[in-house]
Formats: C-alpha cells, sequence, structure tokens
C-alpha cells in the first residue's frame, strides 16, 4: 500500500516541480502529515525500530545541509521531501532512492549539455527523477 501512496505523492510532487520549478510548502505539509501517522503506526506495528526510523531522516537533512551551503543550487525541497518519504521508507531504501535519482538526473544533464541544448547552470527539477527512479525501484523489488 505504501508503494502507491508514493508512487502518487511522487507523480503529484514531480509535475509541480516541473511546471514551478518549486515544490509547494502544502505539498510537503500534505506528505508530511500522512508521513508522521504512516511513520507512528509502523512503530507501533513492530515494522521499525525507532532508531531505524530516526536514521531514515539522514538522506532528507544531508540535502537540506547541501542546499544551505550551496545557497539553493540543491533546492531545499528536495531535501525537505526526502524528510517526508523517510516516514515511508527506511534509511537503505532511500539511499538507493537517492543515489538511482542522482544518477538518472545526472545522465539527463550530459545528454542535455552535450546536445548543447542547455549551459551546465541550467536548473533541473529533481522530483520527477525521484520518482522515476522509485518506479525502477518498486518493479526491480527493491522498494
Amino acid at each position: 500500500m505504501n508503494s502507491i501512496i508514493i508512487t502518487g505523492y511522487l507523480l503529484w510532487g514531480s509535475w509541480q516541480d516541473i511546471r514551478k520549478r518549486k515544490i509547494s510548502r502544502n505539498y510537503l505539509l500534505f506528505g508530511g502529515i500522512g508521513g508522521i501517522v504512516a511513520g507512528i503506526f509502523s512503530l507501533l506495528k513492530g515494522n521499525w525500530l525507532f532508531s531505524e526510523w530516526l536514521a531514515a531522516f539522514l538522506p532528507g537533512i544531508i540535502i537540506l545541509v547541501i542546499a544551505r551551503i550551496t545557497k539553493e543550487k540543491i533546492g531545499s525541497g528536495d531535501g525537505w521531501l526526502l524528510v517526508v518519504l523517510a516516514n515511508y521508507m527506511n534509511l537503505q531504501e532511500l539511499c538507493m532512492l537517492l543515489q538511482t535519482a542522482i544518477i538518472l538526473v545526472a545522465l539527463f544533464a550530459l545528454l542535455l549539455i552535450c546536445g548543447r541544448r542547455v549551459s551546465k547552470d541550467y536548473p533541473l527539477p529533481f522530483l520527477p527523477f525521484l520518482w522515476i527512479a522509485y518506479m525502477i525501484l518498486w518493479r526491480l523489488g527493491y522498494v
């Protein structure tokens, strides 16, 4: 069930990120509230240990720190999205998701730059690549 929720949530956010180059606070708030409820249920049912739940927040926190250091070259919305997803996924799944999305966006950026369609400073929305990465990992059975 979580996979369907995450797929729909990432698809909705991807649409926003492509259209506005921004992730809305309402989107993050909606996902965060649902995620906290899902995380608490997983803890109460014994699916997760509290330490595992906390550890899953690390990728999002790291992206938030990088966003701050780079003055939003990487958007803080992406970091907050990973924080939200930490309520649905464990640390290993989030790391696989993040690395797969980074590889996909890097390949896409390389194609655009080599094709001389954009400069190296062209901002790409990251959330659609997270959605594609999630779909790949779900299909392969990793999430």
